[in-house]
């Protein structure tokens, strides 16, 4: 089972296997999505935390497309 885990001083982000297709993004030990290992880890690309102001307009800007 692969798992790929960010520490940030505020939370945990884990993306997790679930089975062969599904995997769980978690923040804090509560799961937000499940989905493929693509979308989880662009998703996670998103809720790092990024120094740049820019980047971090254009994560939210796509996050906003997503949830629509």
């Amino acid at each position: 089972m692969r798992a790929a885990t960010m520490k940030t001083q505020i939370r945990d982000i884990i993306v997790r296997r679930l089975d062969e297709r599904r995997y769980a993004l978690a923040v804090d030990g509560v799961v937000r999505y499940v989905g493929s290992e693509e979308e989880c880890q662009r998703r996670l690309a998103m809720l790092a935390p990024k120094k740049d102001r820019a980047d971090q307009d254009k994560a939210l800007a796509r996050l906003g497309r997503i949830l629509r």
